[in-house]
C-alpha cells in the first residue's frame, strides 16, 4: 500500500504552472516602467507623498503594467475623449517644467494620467528607434510626478 507524501504535493501544488520560455510571448509585451531618469527638481517627489498616495500610484504602475503601452495608448478614461496614456512628439510648450538635460534628445514624451489631476510624466521610445537601439519599445520612463496637471497645461 502506497503513503502520501505530503511533502511532494505541497511542492507540487506550488509549483509554477508557466516557465520564462512558455511566458514569453506575454511577458516581452507587457509594459515596464524605469525610474533611471527621474528628476527631483520639478514636480514632487515620491517621498512627499502620503502613505496612503504612494500605495496608490504603485497599485496604479502595478495595473498598468498588465497590458502593452498601445494598450494604453487605446484605452478611454473619463468623460472626454482623453486616454490613458498621451504619447506627445515633443515636450509641451505650455508647460511650468523645462526639459531636463539628463533626458535624451528626441524621445517622445509621455503622460498617464493616474487620478484628478495627478500625472505621471515620461517618455517612451518609438518602435522602429528601439528595435534600431536594441531596447524595449514597451518601457515608460518616469521623469517627473505631477500632481497637479502642471506639465501639460491645457484649457479648462
Amino acid at each position: 500500500m502506497k503513503h502520501d507524501n505530503l511533502r511532494k504535493k505541497n511542492k507540487l501544488a506550488n509549483f509554477p504552472k508557466d516557465s520564462v520560455e512558455t511566458a514569453y510571448k506575454t511577458i516581452k509585451g507587457l509594459l515596464s516602467f524605469n525610474f533611471k531618469f527621474l528628476d527631483y527638481t520639478q514636480g514632487q517627489k515620491f517621498s512627499d507623498l502620503s502613505g496612503e498616495q504612494f500605495s496608490k500610484i504603485i497599485e496604479k504602475l502595478r495595473w498598468y503594467s498588465n497590458e502593452n503601452r498601445a494598450h494604453w495608448e487605446a484605452e478611454s478614461i473619463g468623460h472626454t475623449d482623453g486616454k490613458v496614456l498621451a504619447v506627445y512628439e515633443n515636450f509641451p510648450s505650455k508647460s511650468e517644467f523645462f526639459h531636463p538635460k539628463h533626458v535624451p534628445a528626441g524621445v517622445k514624451w509621455a503622460r498617464f494620467r493616474l487620478e484628478g489631476d495627478q500625472r505621471l510624466i515620461g517618455f517612451v521610445i518609438d518602435k522602429k528607434d528601439a528595435e534600431a537601439f536594441g531596447l524595449h519599445p514597451n518601457v515608460f520612463y518616469i521623469v517627473f510626478l505631477d500632481l497637479y496637471h502642471k506639465f501639460y497645461i491645457s484649457k479648462k
